[in-house]
């Protein structure tokens, strides 16, 4: 059963880690850096907003887009790491532990 996920592949987001999804746009160019524009959306957050935003300014260099844009990209993994990581982890080894005790 189709979920979704190659619509929004094709309209740019990226799975990222946590079941997160994220977006990453070039917004800008001077003459000494790029402005990029990024989103996460965390799909099963029940505080707060379900998004992650932010704007990063990369300076001029020789790296390409491409470069520019995975350097954006990581920095959204260890936001998402540093946020959420040991959380998911714990609850993950709880929800194993449970099953396996079910299981007895």
């Amino acid at each position: 059963m189709p979920d979704g996920r190659d619509l929004l592949a094709g309209m740019g987001w990226i799975p990222l880690p946590f079941s997160c999804l994220g977006l990453v746009r070039k917004t800008g160019v001077t003459s000494n850096a790029s402005l990029w524009a990024w989103m996460i959306l965390v799909p099963w957050s029940t505080g707060g907003k379900p998004w992650i935003d932010g704007t990063d300014v990369v300076p001029a260099s020789t790296k390409t887009e491409a470069q520019e844009r995975e350097g954006v990209i990581a920095k959204m993994r260890s936001i998402l790491d540093e946020r959420y990581g040991d959380t998911v982890a714990r609850t993950a080894i709880d929800d194993l532990i449970d099953e396996i005790l079910d299981e007895s």
